[in-house]
């Protein structure tokens, strides 16, 4: 790497970074949620937005009128790398910390300011070890700071993992990885994605085991990966357990286009899961609403399973899968853009009696342009649309009018969300 030699060693460390300020915009309208309770799926709440983060996709969250329509978010990042040469290869270690400032709509942090470790591992002879990006995903979220569908795990939500990659020449890999099962902040326990407010979560069991084929060519670049998850619950009840394990595949192709510029390519990737929706790709579209954009209309039912209400009727299974694609073009050394767009599918099988459980369809477009006059700044803007739409669950309760709630089922859902940033690189 570039960068200066410690006094009185052999280690070259490297100090890069950034810092980021965005302003966030998006739709909002009268959104519904409804929640669930012993006897079935209530009526709808008219004026109810998804709760974000709630884990249940049919929570009642605050009125839309209560939310902000633009945002804030300022980010600096500090990335250091020692690197020293031994005789089995570079022994490296990286440190990637970031400090935020959020307010409003959509913010990239809770409210206020936070600082986390975003990355922190060792590489030596094949090893990774510590807080890395993940094997599993191809291209993470997409060109956009708002994602696609597509197991992201690389520029957010990176997990702890302990991975062995073996290079066999001509560009081709393999690698398997043991790596923390969770989302964003829910690292431990036996299942990442919860049960949809049906179960409690048990202790983990077991590491999410991952396995992956890559080739980096002239050409573009290829990949295929597997993943084994372990989904280990309790039923609210107390009467049923699960312990059963969920997969997932993702794979991906990208293509460099030298004809129609430097830097031009297109890309696709798709992922399928079962009991494993987190690798599906779905949670990770868009801002990470399951659906809902902005708290618009009803969320996607996203969990590793779900129990139905007595141990005779078990736990539902999720079978999940997302395809997306992007096309990246640089008109000149200064302007760049890419376009993007995803489809996804949620099947529930197993739905019970009074389940609040919906089959679900969503589909995302969007588009991305860059401005860079000089080295080390850049001005991007961004827009994101999303529709998503649920089937009627099994459990529905039509409402009573004049209680302000509705008769039919509010199964659409959509939204858009654009973001401008101005970034100084170092």
């Amino acid at each position: 790497i570039t960068g200066f030699v410690l006094p009185g060693s052999d280690t070259c460390l490297k100090i890069s970074g950034y810092v980021t300020g965005q302003l966030t915009a998006g739709n909002l309208s009268q959104a519904y949620g409804v929640p669930y309770t012993a006897g079935g799926v209530v009526s709808h709440t008219f004026n109810q937005a998804f709760a974000v983060g709630s884990g249940f996709p049919f929570a009642p969250g605050a009125g839309t009128s209560l939310r902000s329509d633009f945002g804030y978010s300022t980010r600096a990042n500090v990335t250091m790398d020692a690197v020293s040469n031994t005789a089995m290869g570079p022994l490296l270690g990286h440190i990637e910390l970031q400090v935020e400032n959020s307010n409003g709509f959509d913010p990239t942090a809770a409210p206020g300011s936070g600082a986390y470790i975003n990355r922190a591992y060792v590489n030596w002879a094949g090893i990774t070890a510590g807080k890395a990006n993940s094997f599993f995903s191809f291209v993470g979220g997409g060109p956009a700071w708002a994602d696609f569908f597509s197991p992201d795990q690389q520029g957010f939500n990176q997990p702890d993992l302990l991975a062995y990659t073996a290079q066999f020449g001509g560009g081709f890999s393999a690698t398997l990885a043991a790596q923390s099962a969770g989302s964003n902040g829910v690292s431990g326990p036996g299942t990442n994605m919860g049960a949809l407010g049906s179960a409690v979560q048990n202790g983990m069991r077991a590491p999410d085991m991952v396995a992956s084929l890559d080739v980096a060519q002239s050409w573009g670049s290829a990949h295929l990966a597997g993943v084994a998850h372990n989904v280990y619950m309790t039923s609210v009840d107390g009467l049923s357990g699960i312990n059963k394990w969920g997969w997932a595949l993702d794979a991906g192709v990208k293509f460099n286009l030298p004809s129609m510029g430097a830097g031009d390519n297109i890309m696709v990737t798709g992922a399928y899961s079962q009991n494993a929706i987190w690798y599906s790709g779905i949670p990770d579209g868009m801002w990470g609403e399951n659906g809902a954009v902005n708290g618009n209309g009803q969320a996607l039912a996203v969990g590793d399973t779900f129990y139905n209400g007595t141990p005779a009727r078990g736990w539902a299974t999720p079978t999940a899968w997302s395809i997306s694609a992007d096309i990246e073009h640089h008109f000149n050394a200064q302007f760049s853009g890419a376009l993007e767009g995803g489809y996804a599918q949620i099947n529930w099988n197993s739905q019970a009696a009074f389940s609040p459980l919906s089959n679900s369809t969503s589909w995302i477009l969007g588009g991305v342009a860059h401005y860079d006059p000089v080295p080390g700044l850049d001005f991007e803007f961004e827009l994101l649309y999303q529709n998503t739409s649920n089937s009627t669950p099994t459990g529905y309760v039509a409402g009573v009018p004049a209680l302000g709630q509705t008769t039919t089922f509010q199964s659409s859902a959509s939204g858009f969300a654009s973001r401008f940033e101005v970034t100084r690189s170092f």
